[in-house]
């Protein structure tokens, strides 16, 4: 933007309108976002002392370990809406900035040696225009240097949305949904497994075992952010 067009018309928040520094958030937005900086280790769900939560240790997850950036309510929430149904490029920007950043701030690590984005079904992809985990996994990419296998993981079935859906439902709607094509994971037998949000984690399971069945030891899941479970405030 031009010094005077700045001046004249200052920029706005993404969300609300107010005034705010470049076209990010205004102050009151930006403080409804929570990051994530503690929580369990196997499915992200924020705590205060990194432990792992009472499912988990009842239930273990498939998947060795996940991560997750920011809590999905709020500013996040509406920012990841405006994203996918939108086509909000400022939002998608500033949402990938911000999961580049908090991955070196949090000096994430992480023994994968090849990143895997969630895929969308390509009738989906085609109407939609773009794959938020696909766009996450190229920032993610970047930041930690490790390679996207494309075609690793490819959607069959075109299924209803996930969301609205209860836990049940979710993992009959993936019945057939994903497949893996084990000549293009190229020996790679760590994957980092992205996806946009983490609700009830169905997705990620069903493709974790995929990958686990094609000869993958080991699957590390990061989330731009995690929903909450009703009873977690």
């Amino acid at each position: 933007m031009h010094w005077l067009e700045k001046y004249l018309l200052p920029p706005s928040c993404q969300l609300c309108g107010a005034t705010a520094r470049d076209d990010e958030l205004c102050p009151a937005c930006a403080s409804e976002a929570r990051v994530v900086v503690s929580a369990c280790p196997l499915c992200a769900l924020p705590n205060d002392d990194s432990s792992v939560c009472a499912s988990c240790s009842l239930t273990p997850p498939a998947w060795q370990q996940a991560y997750s950036c920011l809590v999905y309510d709020g500013s996040v929430q509406t920012l990841i809406q405006n994203w996918k149904y939108q086509r909000r490029h400022s939002a998608a920007r500033l949402l990938c900035e911000t999961l580049s950043g908090w991955l070196t701030l949090q000096a994430i690590t992480t023994e994968a040696t090849a990143i895997i984005p969630i895929p969308l079904h390509p009738k989906k992809l085609r109407a939609r225009g773009f794959n938020t985990a696909y766009a996450l996994a190229r920032a993610v990419s970047s930041t930690l240097k490790l390679p996207i296998l494309e075609k690793a993981l490819v959607r069959n079935l075109f299924t209803p949305a996930q969301a609205g859906l209860d836990k049940n439902a979710r993992q009959k709607n993936l019945v057939g949904a994903f497949s893996i094509l084990p000549e293009n994971l190229h020996g790679h037998q760590r994957i980092l497994l992205i996806d946009d949000v983490y609700t009830t984690g169905a997705t990620l399971s069903h493709c974790t075992r995929l990958l686990q069945e094609a000869g993958v030891k080991q699957v590390t899941i990061l989330t731009l952010a995690r929903a909450l479970p009703p009873d977690v405030f």
